[in-house]
């Protein structure tokens, strides 16, 4: 309808949605010659724009697409029928998986072929068009099918919301669900994606100067590496008007230099999960970071004890959330399942209460509030206090195990070079007491997953005294 539309652009290519819609039927072709059936789980470890163009080839076939985590292994929890892969070495095979080397000579095999060929159709509109995964903090990973009616559920809602601007930039990988759901709201709007695709903060400055962005959907980490670039350039981005986060809470310091950087924005938050999609919003600047805003249209949220009785207004328990387009179990993994997904609600692992206005405050993860000789505190707060200080860059705290066998509180900084590291000690001493970290080690990066949030568990297992 659109041939000389913008399918995908990044920062060195621009592919028309004429060369998209042959490629993608010419791959198709490939597919059938190959003998992929409707039905089939097809894993994808591609470029990004060619992971795209796939990614339509698949839904041409009427067959599943995803993208594996790294090292991520299925352990038969269900079958992958196809690798596609342009690593070297290729992955091995998982599950009787075929695994097809995609490289010059596919490619060009590829271009050879013809594109005239019919679409298969799925058998219902709840066959899986894509599966997602869990954002895998605190374990494995875990499969999350999405079926067809469920991402045209979410197409419906998403431009008018947590999509909305235009053009936006998302700056998650197509890996994620955030990234993809940018990606499908694009192809399905006729708009162009603006595709961040491996790119530095730096390209990523570049890609959204050019692309003239209204709207930028990322995490806190990598608006802070975006931010960054700017003011060591000297450099704003005028066009941009909404800024919305995800994945974590958002440093207040972190949301003043981007609204510098933007010649004034505004920053919206988004609490949510794969599972579950969306479950608040925060449509209005607040200096708490915690404050995860009001429901999501749809959306409902409570606050209950161990015994998953609804507690009341103001006291701090174990968040669950229903949403009419969430998933109710996790793919080939049952034993997860039951420990998230109790009757109609998903258990996310976060902590919270409700406020008398009727918005939620997020209070840490369950599974991450640090614990040293008896002394419990959400690591979140101690990430942000350590980055008000204006020579950190970056923070996350961990509890590790000492020689000794106690457990104690650390934290990693990402800093400048001429910190005063005893000032430090003594500001987090004089602000949190006891629950102050005893351990501060200095990191050139913070290990984060593909969401922005920091990996407490791999900085735990590098900081265990041996």
């Amino acid at each position: 309808m659109n041939p000389s539309g913008v399918f995908v652009e990044t920062t060195n290519q621009t592919v028309r949605n004429s060369e998209a819609f042959e490629l993608a039927k010419k791959v198709a072709y490939e597919f059938r010659q190959l003998g992929m059936k409707r039905g089939d789980l097809v894993a994808l470890e591609l470029p990004e724009t060619l992971s795209m163009i796939f990614t339509e080839a698949v839904f041409h076939e009427a067959a599943a697409s995803t993208v594996l985590p790294r090292g991520y292994n299925s352990d038969g929890a269900f079958p992958i029928d196809w690798i596609f892969s342009s690593a070297d070495p290729a992955p091995a095979p998982q599950g009787g998986a075929q695994v097809i080397r995609v490289d010059e000579t596919f490619l060009q095999r590829v271009e050879q072929n013809p594109y005239g060929i019919t679409p298969r159709e799925y058998d219902s509109t709840q066959s899986i068009g894509r599966l997602m995964f869990s954002s895998g903090t605190t374990g494995h990973p875990n499969g999350i099918a999405f079926s067809l009616a469920l991402l045209e559920s979410l197409a419906a809602d998403a431009l008018a919301t947590y999509m909305s601007g235009d053009p936006f930039l998302v700056f998650l990988p197509t890996s994620t669900a955030f990234g993809y759901f940018g990606f499908y709201m694009s192809v399905k709007d006729d708009r162009p994606f603006w595709s961040i695709e491996a790119g530095d903060p730096a390209a990523i400055v570049d890609l959204a100067a050019r692309s003239r962005a209204t709207s930028l959907k990322g995490s806190p980490a990598q608006i802070a590496a975006f931010v960054d670039v700017l003011e060591t350039r000297g450099q704003t981005v005028p066009d941009v008007e909404t800024v919305y986060i995800a994945g974590t809470v958002m440093p207040p310091a972190l949301g003043a230099r981007m609204r510098t950087a933007a010649e004034g924005c505004a920053i919206y938050n988004l609490y949510g999960s794969t599972e579950a999609t969306l479950a608040s919003t925060r449509y209005y600047d607040s200096e708490d970071p915690f404050d995860a805003g009001h429901l999501f249209p749809g959306s409902r949220v409570q606050i209950v004890d161990e015994d998953d009785n609804e507690l009341p207004v103001g006291e701090v328990g174990r968040i669950r959330h229903h949403n009419p387009y969430m998933v109710h179990e996790y793919l080939g993994n049952p034993e997860a399942s039951r420990a998230v997904f109790k009757g109609e609600w998903f258990y996310p692992g976060d902590l919270g209460l409700i406020r008398p206005d009727g918005g939620l405050t997020l209070a840490g993860r369950a599974s991450e509030v640090l614990n040293a000789g008896g002394v419990k505190i959400d690591p979140t707060q101690l990430d942000l206090f350590a980055v008000t200080n204006p020579l950190v860059i970056d923070a996350a705290s961990f509890e590790y195990e000492t020689r000794s066998g106690v457990n104690q509180i650390g934290i990693a900084l990402v800093t400048e070079p001429h910190l005063d590291v005893q000032a430090l000690i003594r500001d987090f001493a004089a602000r949190f007491g006891t629950a102050a970290p005893q351990l501060l080690a200095r990191v050139e990066q913070i290990p984060r997953n593909a969401m922005g949030k920091p990996m407490r568990r791999t900085l735990a297992a590098q900081h265990r005294e041996g």
